[in-house]
């Protein structure tokens, strides 16, 4: 898949129809639909789906949910409802708004959910159910769903009945189903959300201000996903009494990781659930959080893995708008390019901060060399080993201007990406599938493009094995490759900073002081 042809503009032109998406209707779902595009990128975030009561569709179509998210295997659908609070009694109030927005929410997330698994094909971007949904839902068996509610209307009540705070939603697991509406059932407190269908799979609650920060802060659709699914886990355990606030929960999971590295609830320091559960989150986690050194260290070490983003976009973008080049002897599919970018974007933001590094490294160092080769392998037996990438800068040199031109070099580009990928799975046979990404270095003056190849792995053959050794001695590619460990660290030390920044101000008063006996 090539974009951004190189030279003419003429060269450039509409391919194929584009995909074009809802943005919203409301205010409220236009929100919803730029956090959906922030958080899981654009190509796989959905505003307003519709669906078709006729085979084959087109007629009056009834919008499914507010947002659909398809990024295999994840199903993300989100129900939205924005209520205005009364100003009757609180044990009024809360009943009545919690059933309109968020019990009748979990009616249309029902709804929705069923006609995803019943009529697949029947799902539309438009009302006239004319444009069909253009992503394959993820097989049923391995198809992970999320049903999310946003709840809005009741953040400033809730602030004024807690006196004070974000108003967020207490999370109180002992609450299930009706008794969220119910004032005289034992566990009833306004404001407050536990297991709203305990005898179905786990629906997600969340208000402005929750979902804003969850999302804000878990901004990759894997980030955002691991967190539904150990929340849910969380809530339904009977380790959790209640949290203060979705804030403070989330600060709680965001310091802590289990045995394999990754994020979740685990029981606090020097402790084991048996000795602690239930547990209160109190308040003041959240706060603690944000005003710790290293969390504004990790954001500012987060800045460049938004590197990896804008490269997923570039090729989204060009996949979304119908303008990806397709070069001689291959078929354009969108099935088989949405799953190159998919696998980059299901990378978390701590993977993408060594990822964009290592393009923009590679791209640094590929202006003074014409072929530069960088991969991002993570080692067996290590989670998410199972997928590998690889970046590669090829120079386009005056001597191809006689060899067949641009088209000739983005060919030969794509041969290198294909030997290049068959080398490392034949190397790395843990490795299920590579991800290559190739770009003229930059500097060049001439224009840019960007191609993108994914391999899976085979059972290969020596047949196979000869040919790419064969491929590879002649463009003179994988002979030694020196591997390197990433060491960075999510939450960076920020003691040695400061210890190093205090020597330095200690040298500074001492060289101070030298000058000022010296001008005595």
């Amino acid at each position: 898949m090539v974009n951004k042809p190189y030279n003419v503009g003429d060269f450039f032109e509409q391919l194929r129809p584009p995909i074009v998406r809802s943005e919203g209707v409301t205010d409220t779902e236009k929100y919803l639909a730029k956090l959906g595009d922030r958080t899981f990128l654009n190509l796989w975030s959905y505003p307003n789906p519709y669906r078709s009561q006729k085979i084959g569709g087109t007629g009056d179509g009834k919008e499914i949910c507010d947002l659909l998210v398809v990024c295999d295997p994840h199903v993300l659908i989100f129900s939205e409802k924005k209520i205005t609070w009364t100003d009757k009694p609180v044990e009024v109030a809360w009943p009545r708004w919690c059933r309109r927005a968020i019990f009748e929410a979990a009616t249309q997330l029902k709804g929705a959910e069923r006609w995803i698994n019943e009529f697949p094909d029947r799902i539309f971007l438009d009302k006239l159910c004319e444009v069909p949904f253009p992503l394959a839902l993820p097989p049923v068996e391995r198809r992970r769903v999320h049903r999310i509610i946003v709840a809005r209307g009741a953040e400033e009540a809730g602030r004024k009945y807690f006196d004070g705070g974000l108003g967020t939603f207490v999370i109180k697991p002992g609450l299930k189903g009706q008794d969220h509406r119910n004032p005289n059932a034992a566990t009833y407190l306004p404001f407050a959300i536990g297991d709203i269908d305990p005898e179905s799979d786990y629906v997600h609650v969340f208000d402005d201000v929750s979902l804003e920060i969850v999302m804000r802060e878990l901004d990759t659709i894997s980030d955002f996903t691991e967190y539904l699914d150990k929340r849910a886990d969380f809530v339904r355990s009977g380790r959790l009494e209640a949290a203060h606030g979705e804030e403070d929960l989330l600060a709680y999971y965001a310091i802590r990781t289990n045995e394999t590295g990754e994020h979740d609830f685990t029981p606090p320091e020097g402790g084991t659930w048996e000795e602690v559960a239930p547990m209160a989150i109190g308040p003041g986690n959240w706060t603690r959080y944000i005003s710790n050194p290293q969390y504004h260290a990790k954001k500012q070490a987060d800045k460049v893995s938004y590197a990896w983003d804008r490269l997923i976009e570039v090729f989204t973008d060009h996949l979304l708008g119908g303008t990806t080049i397709v070069l001689p002897g291959h078929t354009y599919s969108l099935t088989n390019s949405e799953m190159a970018v998919r696998y980059m974007a299901l990378e978390n933001r701590f993977l993408r901060r060594g990822h964009s590094e290592a393009v923009l490294g590679a791209l640094e160092i590929g202006q003074g060399k014409d072929v530069f080769f960088r991969a991002m392998l993570a080692p067996e037996g290590s989670t998410r080993s199972e997928t590998g990438f690889f970046f590669l800068t090829l120079k386009y040199l005056r001597w191809m201007d006689d060899r067949g031109g641009y088209e000739k070099y983005r060919e030969m580009r794509t041969f290198y990406l294909q030997t290049y990928a068959q080398a490392l799975l034949m190397k790395h046979p843990h490795i299920q599938q590579i991800i290559g990404i190739a770009m003229e270095p930059p500097g060049q003056g001439r224009g840019a493009s960007e191609d993108i190849i994914y391999a899976a792995q085979t059972a290969w053959s020596d047949g196979d094995r000869k040919q790419n050794w064969d491929d590879c001695s002649a463009l003179g590619i994988m002979r030694e490759m020196k591997p390197t460990h990433y060491r960075g660290q999510e939450f960076p030390e920020v003691q040695r900073v400061v210890r190093k920044q205090y020597a330095g101000n200690r040298r500074h008063r001492r060289a101070q002081a030298a000058r000022n006996r010296r001008r005595k």
